[in-house]
């Protein structure tokens, strides 16, 4: 009996894990066996992720797939890997350019909902969410938008840096991520400006299979995605765009039937035929793998939190002349009690 495809997935920081799981259900499902280590002549497959890999891979001779979902760089693929048999560009939009020997694939990237809705389906009234990064964006309008309804306690933020605007927060695992959006009936989107209209964020498929609207800025929805509300900013009216739990399932329904067809559409256009939807085997192992970063996350979190406990405040500069002023004092109350004694003396 042969031996599976052997695929590789490269990417340059792995930050992206709701990727990566997806990525590594969806190539599992199609009959590849995934190595970590790998040398140019073992391998089919490669995967590319996020990011420039150099020139550290000339001599690979496979398959190259390269899942643009990023938007940041421009990469001369065929450079990168000028003996590959095959490179396939996959985007939603086509590049404005494209490299001799580089065919591009209209997709996003695979989306497994089984492995995603393991929730009770159960609303609870409460705030819009955000959950997201702060994202160094300067004046966007949509930005200020949402730190605004956010100061006003009309719009419940998530995620790491959002102290820059005086908001407290901190960050979350991806199991806490999706407790919260399978609970929310709508959350808000935002996206770097250069990336709207050209890509998707990852809340734009996890929250819509677990019933929450994203309501997200205008042109940010060129596919016509279930789930999604376009506006022209972020006003507290936006507030009331979902009125029942029953469009919520709804909205879980069609994005459920969306991803599971889209994802069967890109398996086809990269001529994997042996793809079938992952087993219980498959989705267990990699539920494990989120568990194990749920916990990484929680216990880090813990551990800071310890850290700021045990280590004593800083000293500020109103408290040490605070302590001039009293030492200052007490020196001349000192002398002033020494000189009363030597009069009481004499």
């Amino acid at each position: 009996m042969s031996s599976p495809p052997r695929c590789h997935i490269l990417s340059i920081d792995f930050q992206d894990l709701d990727v990566i799981w997806n990525v590594r259900l969806f190539y599992l499902a199609a009959g590849f066996s995934l190595i970590r280590e790998w040398v140019d002549s073992e391998l089919e497959l490669l995967v590319i992720l996020r990011g420039d890999p150099g020139l550290a891979h000339q001599g690979y001779a496979g398959t190259v797939h390269v899942f643009d979902y990023v938007k940041e760089l421009q990469v001369d693929w065929r450079s990168r890997f000028p003996h590959a048999r095959e490179i396939r560009l996959i985007s939603l939009i086509r590049p404005d350019s494209l490299t001799d020997g580089v065919r591009w694939v209209q997709g996003y990237l695979p989306v497994i909902p089984e492995f995603w809705q393991q929730f009770p389906f159960r609303k609870r009234a409460g705030r819009p969410l955000h959950i997201a990064n702060f994202k160094p964006m300067g004046n966007d309008p949509y930005q200020q938008d949402l730190a605004r309804l956010a100061r006003r306690g009309l719009v419940e933020v998530h995620g790491g840096h959002w102290d820059k605007l005086g908001l407290r927060t901190h960050g979350l695992s991806y199991l806490e991520a999706n407790r919260l959006l399978a609970g929310a009936y709508c959350c808000y989107g935002l996206m770097y400006p250069y990336q709207r209209g050209t890509t998707l964020s990852g809340r734009m498929w996890q929250a819509p299979l677990h019933g929450c609207l994203v309501i997200s800025e205008k042109g940010t929805n060129p596919l016509g995605l279930p789930g999604l509300l376009e506006v022209e900013r972020f006003t507290p009216e936006t507030l009331l765009s979902v009125a029942s739990i029953r469009e919520c399932w709804q909205v879980r329904i069609e994005a459920t039937h969306y991803w599971r067809g889209a994802t069967n559409r890109l398996a086809a256009l990269l001529d994997l035929a042996a793809y079938r939807e992952p087993s219980a085997t498959l989705l267990a192992t990699c539920r494990r793998d989120r568990r194990a970063q749920h916990l990484r996350v929680i216990w880090s979190r813990r551990l800071a939190r310890l850290g700021r406990w045990l280590t004593p405040p800083p000293i500020s500069c109103w408290w040490r002349r605070r302590q001039r002023t009293l030492l200052g004092l007490g020196r001349i109350l000192g002398a002033a009690t020494r000189q009363g004694s030597q009069t009481t003396a004499r």
